[in-house]
């Protein structure tokens, strides 16, 4: 079984609970249009502005560049 890509565009409460499911079947990508949000979930693997207290799997990568988030996504979920 290949590995699918799965881009998730909103890393509000529902975007990032969404990317959390999904991360435990593919390799999956949140986006978030601020760099610092982005770039604390991708570093501690929690959204402390959106869902403070809950642990994000630590597959779950993050960033604040969409191209990169989408570049040969197999689903792009907004």
């Amino acid at each position: 079984m290949t590995t699918r890509k799965v881009a998730v565009v909103g890393a509000g409460s529902w975007g990032t609970a969404v990317a959390a499911i999904m991360a435990e079947h593919a390799d999956v990508w949140l986006w978030a249009r601020d760099p610092e949000l982005a770039a604390g979930i991708d570093r501690d693997h929690e959204n402390a502005r959106y869902l403070p207290g809950i642990s994000l799997p630590p597959s779950l990568r993050a960033t604040s560049e969409l191209d990169a988030v989408c570049a040969d996504a197999d689903v792009v979920v907004i």
